[in-house]
């Protein structure tokens, strides 16, 4: 009887924070950004898509700390016509990953200036992009469907 208590003791609070430690944790150490990517875009495609990895970061995406990056993928619309883009960064620390919402969110600005009048009809992309930050990951998503986007985005992440 007393072994089960034992049991009961230890195991308790070991169960409670593996339950605890799921959705809305931590995201997955191990998932490869460029496997975000692509998955919503097998679902969300972006017109003439160019797809960029983590060199190219520092290009597109003024202010990130590309020293705290430990990988990216994004993919955007080649021809500049459609705003549509996603973005999936992987950083070292989810400090670093909060931080780079700042950059992120003022990439998310420009483009809401440049198309205000370039092509108004694709502005509902950005009016409802979803920026945020998911663990050691930061995401920024303006698609067609930014909603349908997102689930992919945290079920690929889900610890």
């Amino acid at each position: 009887m007393k072994i089960k208590n034992l049991l009961c003791a230890v195991l308790t609070p070991v169960m409670l924070f593996t339950a605890c430690s799921g959705e809305g944790g931590e995201a997955a150490a191990d998932v490869n950004p460029a496997d975000v990517v692509s998955a919503v875009l097998a679902e969300v495609p972006i017109s003439s898509s160019v797809e960029k990895g983590t060199e190219d970061v520092g290009s597109y995406y003024s202010g990130m700390d590309t020293a705290e990056l430990d990988s990216a993928a994004f993919s955007l619309c080649g021809s500049g016509a459609l705003p549509d883009e996603i973005g999936v960064f992987k950083f070292k620390s989810s400090d670093a990953a909060k931080t780079a919402e700042e950059a992120l969110q003022s990439k998310l600005d420009s483009r809401k200036e440049s198309f205000a009048t370039y092509t108004p009809d694709e502005m509902y992309k950005l009016e409802t992009a979803e920026i945020y930050s998911k663990g050691n990951y930061a995401v920024y998503i303006a698609l067609s469907d930014n909603g349908r986007a997102k689930e992919i985005v945290d079920e690929k992440l889900k610890g």
